[in-house]
């Protein structure tokens, strides 16, 4: 039982692991993000001093180690969109998306049980 709990493990932390590295490099192959914090029409400095300031200047595993730990340590880090903290956007957003969620799950019980039923 210890090993089937100790594989499970493994495969959770392979599992987070892999998508931390997907949502990591999505974010970097749709374009680079300094282009959505500066006005239109900025000159390469603003965009240089962007880079710097949010460390995209830096080699791309020196990135991915800069957000791993800024993600172990509970910093979720800052929307380039919305030029927030992700937390923030995350716990205001929260609500909305756990009444849709028993919304939805209400619906799916009231079909899916009578439908189970008569089938």
């Amino acid at each position: 039982m210890k090993g089937y709990i100790v594989r499970r493990l493994g495969y959770c932390l392979l599992s987070l692991f892999l998508l931390s590295l997907t949502i990591f490099f999505f974010v970097r192959v749709t374009g680079d993000p300094a282009t959505l914090l500066v006005e239109p029409g900025a000159s390469a400095a603003d965009i240089a001093a962007i880079h710097h300031q949010f460390g995209l200047d830096q080699p791309l595993w020196v990135q991915y180690a800069l957000f791993m730990a800024s993600l172990l340590s509970g910093d979720l880090g800052q929307s380039f969109y919305y030029r927030m903290p992700v937390l923030e956007l995350y716990l205001a957003r929260l609500p909305n998306s756990l009444m849709l969620a028993v919304v939805a799950m209400s619906f799916s019980l009231l079909i899916g049980i009578p439908s189970g039923i008569m089938a």
